[in-house]
């Protein structure tokens, strides 16, 4: 049985037995207040008879006729008086009936001088009974009239059937309030329960409507938020499903290419007769994938002990610092793009003299990452427009809150489009993997970045504008702990 029907069923029947209970109240009070009437009345009619009747037996008495038939003959008489009024008439000589036959008996005892008038019969079938002694008599008679009350017994006939009549209406006027009224505020109940359904058969995106105040609409609000952060919870767990398939993707992909050059090259020279410059030649390539796997496995597992390991923290000094990561990028440039380096400008903005506490192994990984990323980007927009292009790597912490230092480098190389931008630190992500493979990139750099930002409890961030060049913020806690020892 539905809920609805459960609260239907006993709110009709505590409202009927109420409703019927106060009306019965209502018609028996009135009822009796009936009876109390019928029953003075009576009294007074009984008294009256009755004083006739003792006047005229007194009188046989006085005259020596009083006998048992003169006693009936004259009740006989007085019966017929009336009879319009269905009066009737019995007389007792002690406990022997007299009139109208002997097979009468006395209703109930009668007290000596006392007059008793009661009313009779059930409901509908009331008859006026008055009985008492009369006085003045060598023999004890007993004087009884009786008499059917027929406007009490009409007047209760109509009360009967006006009360059924009320009860039906108001009972029937109850069925249809409280269907009506337990349809408008139970409805809510049904779309929760509705929407409840729906999120259990996987449509995380339905919600309540929620209107009003009370604990319905309450319940909805959390089952809103309940769905809500199930469905963020779903989309994460999807995202993240994603994420490590196409990690597994990506790095099959990694591992694919060097070791099919491996196994080429080793196969051509096993199976081949080469000169020793041609054995030398596929041993520098064999060298040359090996070190790209190499390097792949390194990262893999600089990932994972930075997920796993608190870092030490010292005092780096700023200009060192800087000329550090200066001098490797003039190297790496010197290397790579002899004849077309990128033009890198350092700006260090903080106080003369001050220095900022970190991990420095970890901050230089980071921040080489991040221009040398930069360099890229220009040369790309370089080889395609030919503009001029630079690298501005700026050290700070001016414009940030608290106790922070801030890492911007900024490029006006090709950019990154918008919808990318969420995604470039996930592992082997490329915005254009192609290029990113032809500079030697194995898509694990950024990654590598935002896991040594956040073990240096900061965060990284990107925007960019495609076609004007792309800026790349660090903010990490300068504070004193862990120093390493």
């Amino acid at each position: 049985m539905k809920i609805w029907q459960k609260i239907f069923l006993v709110v009709l029947v505590i409202s009927i037995l109420f409703v019927n209970l106060g009306i019965y109240l209502v018609f028996q009070l009135t009822y009796n207040k009936n009876i109390e009437t019928e029953q003075r009345r009576g009294d007074v009619d009984y008294r009256v008879i009755r004083r006739n009747v003792q006047r005229d037996m007194q009188a046989l008495q006085g005259q020596d006729r009083l006998t048992e038939k003169a006693a009936a003959d004259l009740m006989k008489l007085h019966e017929a008086d009336y009879k319009k009024q269905g009066i009737h008439i019995r007389l007792w000589k002690g406990d022997r009936c007299i009139y109208p036959t002997e097979k009468e008996k006395l209703p109930y005892p009668v007290q000596s001088g006392k007059q008793q008038i009661t009313i009779h019969g059930g409901r509908g079938k009331k008859e006026l009974v008055g009985i008492s002694a009369l006085i003045g008599f060598e023999d004890t008679y007993y004087f009884c009239i009786s008499y059917p009350l027929e406007e009490l017994n009409e007047s209760w006939n109509r009360l009967y059937w006006i009360y059924l009549l009320i009860s039906m209406g108001v009972s029937v006027i109850l069925i249809a309030a409280l269907s009506v009224m337990l349809h408008f505020l139970l409805r809510p109940l049904g779309l929760l329960t509705e929407t409840v359904s729906k999120i259990q058969d996987g449509d995380y995106s339905r919600r309540v409507k929620v209107q009003g105040g009370d604990e319905l609409a309450t319940l909805g609000r959390n089952i809103n938020a309940m769905a809500e952060t199930i469905e963020k919870n779903i989309q994460s767990l999807q995202a993240d499903n994603q994420r490590k398939e196409e990690l597994v993707e990506n790095l099959a992909h990694e591992l694919k290419s060097p070791l099919t050059s491996i196994y080429g090259y080793a196969e051509y020279m096993m199976k081949s007769r080469v000169s020793e410059e041609e054995s030398i030649q596929c041993c520098s390539v064999i060298m040359e994938e090996s070190g790209r796997m190499k390097d792949l496995c390194y990262t893999l597992m600089d990932l994972s002990e930075l997920r796993k390991e608190e870092i030490a923290y010292e005092e780096i000094k700023t200009k060192e610092f800087l000329d550090q990561i200066e001098r490797i990028v003039d190297f790496r440039q010197s290397c790579i793009y002899e004849n077309e380096p990128v033009t890198v400008i350092y700006q260090n903005q903080l106080k003369a003299g001050q220095n900022f506490y970190g991990n420095r192994c970890l901050l230089e990984i980071l921040m080489l990452n991040l221009v040398l990323n930069a360099i890229r980007a220009c040369r790309q927009k370089r080889k395609e427009t030919e503009d001029e292009v630079s690298v501005i790597v700026i050290l700070g912490c001016g414009r940030v809150p608290g106790e922070q230092i801030e890492i911007r480098v900024r490029d006006n190389g090709i950019g990154i489009p918008k919808e990318k931008l969420d995604r470039l630190t996930e592992p082997f992500y490329r915005v254009d993997a192609g290029r990113s493979r032809e500079d030697g990139g194995n898509g694990l750099g950024l990654a590598l970045c935002r896991q040594i930002a956040e073990c240096h409890h900061g965060t990284i961030s990107f925007s960019s504008i495609e076609g004007e060049g792309t800026l790349a913020t660090v903010r990490i806690k300068n504070e004193r702990r862990r120093m390493q020892q």
